[in-house]
């Protein structure tokens, strides 16, 4: 509908995508916890590959819908990401008979225990769980707060006072946005890996400490654009290389803390209220952007320079404070994570928290 040069289609195409991904983002990522038992190590890990594949699309679209779209109208892009769109829906459906166990409705299951679960109320230990969850959830805003300039600030950024040119080419600004998806693509396997053998080597690797540790690796991240914007200041223009080493840094901290904030949520939601949590997660997602828009907005009067070295001190002090409060944060989780181990077996059906 987007591929529909009208107003009324600009209006309708956004809220069909709205009321799309309301319903598929939280359902999806609690059928990816779904696939292993409790205590099973690889969760992360697995979060972490079904991150990857999100960024494949993510890395694609920035090369081929942002070619298009720049080059031959923003109506085709949208056309073409509908055509993607539909492709993926049809690998879905297809793949479907290997999920048969993952994401059922619970209110007609034939567990007696998951039947249980979803009738008695919350214990002591589930609203313990939760009261972290939320916590975790202000590093959620403060992070999608700052990544988002990728989209809004760093991307006029990029377009406005970079200087693109390669080899006598011109770097379409949109391609900056490929930056991001191809280090995920590349580093994603590799940093899940760290922290597992982390996990079994017996050192500090919880999901809090991950998050935390994600937050201020993507806050350094932003001294580059300060660097940057210090550049422009002086010569008019500023070198490509500050965008990608800033991307890096934001990729690498968004490893630490996107993929294994989801993970978090199916170890420590209750399991009626599993995909609920995850969609409030998401909502959080949405606060953040809210506050990356207010932050653009305001670079217009404070400057490049001023929100960039803002944005990356306060990321960094606001992840040393929740640091020093990590392990009381973690006593609430009443040990989620530890007994975790590699598991041979996957499990056969929805595991969540223990009740």
């Amino acid at each position: 509908i987007l591929a529909v040069e009208q107003m009324w289609a600009f209006y309708t195409g956004l809220g069909l995508i709205i009321a799309g991904v309301g319903m598929l983002k939280p359902n999806i990522s609690t059928m990816v916890g779904g696939l292993y038992k409790q205590g099973d190590i690889r969760r992360d890990k697995g979060f972490t590959i079904f991150y990857i594949g999100i960024n494949l699309g993510a890395f694609l679209s920035a090369l081929i819908v942002g070619y298009v779209g720049e080059t031959y109208g923003w109506h085709y892009g949208f056309g073409l990401a509908g055509i993607g769109m539909a492709a993926g829906l049809i690998q879905y459906l297809a793949g479907q008979k290997h999920l048969t166990h993952v994401g059922n409705f619970l209110g007609t299951s034939k567990d007696d225990a998951e039947k249980e679960a979803m009738k008695k109320p919350l214990t002591k230990i589930e609203k313990d769980r939760v009261i972290v969850l939320f916590i975790s959830f202000l590093l959620v805003i403060v992070f999608w707060g700052a990544f988002e300039q990728a989209g809004g600030l760093m991307n006029i950024y990029a377009s406005e006072k970079t200087d693109r040119m390669l080899m006598g080419w011109e770097v379409p600004a949109s391609w900056f946005q490929s930056l991001n998806a191809m280090f995920i693509i590349f580093l994603g396997t590799s940093v899940a890996l760290y922290w597992a053998n982390r996990k079994l080597k017996g050192k500090v690797s919880t999901s809090l400490f991950k998050m935390i540790v994600g937050l201020i690796i993507m806050g350094t991240g932003f001294f580059f654009m300060t660097a940057a914007a210090g550049q422009y200041e002086s010569n008019g223009s500023s070198a490509m290389y500050w965008l990608v080493l800033a991307y890096l840094f934001h990729t690498v901290g968004e490893l630490c803390i996107s993929p294994v904030a989801l993970s978090y949520i199916t170890k420590l939601a209750p399991l009626k209220y599993a995909s609920l949590m995850m969609g409030v997660y998401f909502a959080m997602t949405g606060f953040g952007n809210k506050l990356a828009g207010l932050l653009g907005e305001a670079s217009e009067s404070l400057g490049e320079y001023t929100i960039f070295t803002g944005i990356a001190v306060f990321c960094v002090l606001f992840g040393l404070i929740v640091m020093i409060f990590r392990k009381k944060l973690e006593a609430l989780t009443h040990g989620a994570e530890d007994n975790e181990r590699t598991m041979n077996e996957e499990a056969e059906g929805f595991e969540l928290a223990d009740n």
